[in-house]
């Protein structure tokens, strides 16, 4: 069987050159041997990266928090749906319905949680002994949201992209080709389609002379399909990225295109094709336009670090001195409780909060949650064996006598 590399090279020897966009396509999406469709670990220490749900259950419980509120707002209906974009294995959805089901029974109740994956969605339910049961299908429709919200994490970073760079006043295109000892390389050309040139005149930016820049056509348009979709409800979309007017800057002259395999970054996107991730930052304001284009309103775009604290992050942090946990335990706890805010890693994700027919309120009146209020009748969400060992995950090098939550479980 061929590889995914050399089905790449046949196409273009068939077809010529073509666009980074489609590169990053197959070499994420291609169904046999993308890095995306295969069953390679990506998340963890054996993985390429880590998340924030991988990193400590109190991501999930916080969220758990945010929908409860919600579901206030929208006068506890019957029935609150969550939509999880890009929930690949339900992880983060475990964790959201575990701390659901034991802060809020009567939410948990009236909860339906579908999980959209590439070419499918998923019905994710938690089954008598808590585990995740997820029941899968190939159609990527999604049913009308009456009451409920759209949670993405980490999904726009790995749409296709488009590379384009300023050269002598004229936008150009970055392609894919291959040289004559058929290794692939970059070539520039006039822009595949017109839209690229549109994205930028529709942002009001100019991108600056001889600076790359990645652009994201197919994000904003799923987001605008999700947006027709709900009725009343919620969107919150995390992420690592920036406002267009400081993503396409002097600053970010070579754009932000990386891949990442066994948790090293590098900018050599055409080895290891199908096995290493390739992510770059998404465009808030691309994002933002496309939700208000249909039918959202934005409320507002803070970073992680102050969506968690508005939450009540520091609550679990308060209440994890009070438990009578073993030393290691406790500071397996804390540090990665900590990695959730902290400003050089997840802490300076983005979050951004839109609503649909839903009267305009405060930031604070949708965020802020009763851990905030110090409520002693909420769970500590604490570290289980399939959270990450985030200090063999973050420093390898002390790999050793490290901590493993499983003995204390």
């Amino acid at each position: 069987m061929a590889t995914l590399e050399e089905e790449i090279k046949t196409k273009i020897r068939r077809a010529g050159p073509i666009p980074f966009a489609e590169f990053m396509r197959l070499a994420l999406y291609n169904p046999e041997n993308g890095y995306y469709s295969s069953d390679r670990i990506r998340i963890g220490v054996e993985g390429d990266f880590y998340t924030a749900p991988t990193t400590h259950p109190a991501f999930g419980a916080l969220l758990a928090l945010q929908f409860e509120t919600m579901w206030n707002l929208l006068g506890q209906p019957d029935s609150f749906a969550i939509i999880e974009g890009g929930g690949h294995k339900g992880f983060l959805a475990q964790d959201i319905l575990g701390y659901l089901e034991k802060m809020n029974p009567i939410l948990f109740s009236r909860v339906s949680y579908d999980i959209v994956e590439q070419q499918r969605t998923g019905r994710a339910q938690l089954n008598t002994r808590g585990d995740l049961n997820i029941d899968w299908d190939k159609s990527r429709v999604i049913e009308p949201i009456n009451n409920g919200v759209f949670l993405s994490n980490e999904l726009f970073d790995a749409f296709p992209r488009h590379r384009v760079i300023k050269q002598g006043g004229e936008l150009l295109e970055i392609y894919v080709t291959l040289n004559n000892d058929d290794d692939f390389i970059e070539l520039l050309d006039e822009p595949s389609t017109p839209q690229l040139e549109n994205y930028f005149s529709s942002l009001d930016i100019e991108l600056p002379e001889r600076c790359q820049a990645e652009v994201e056509l197919e994000g904003p348009a799923f987001m605008q399909n999700i947006a027709h979709a709900i009725r009343t409800g919620f969107g919150i979309t995390i992420d690592y990225g920036f406002p267009a007017e400081n993503l396409y800057t002097e600053r970010m002259r070579q754009g932000t295109l990386l891949s990442y395999f066994k948790h090293t970054a590098s900018n050599n996107y055409y080895i290891r094709v199908g096995r290493q991730d390739l992510t770059a930052h998404i465009n808030f304001t691309s994002i933002e336009k496309a939700g208000e284009q249909g039918g959202m309103e934005t409320i507002g775009l803070i970073t992680q670090q102050q969506y968690l604290k508005k939450l009540g992050i520091q609550t679990f942090l308060d209440e994890l001195r009070g438990e009578n946990l073993e030393h290691d335990l406790y500071f397996a706890n804390r540090m990665s409780l900590l990695e959730l805010t902290r400003i050089e890693g997840f802490g300076r994700f983005g979050v951004l909060l839109q609503s649909k027919n839903i009267p305009t309120t405060d930031i604070d009146d949708l965020v802020i949650s009763r851990a905030r209020s110090q409520d002693r009748s909420l769970p500590l969400p604490l570290l289980t064996g399939k959270h990450m060992p985030l200090m063999k995950g973050r420093y390898p090098h002390l790999d050793g006598n490290q901590l493993d939550i499983n003995q204390f479980l």
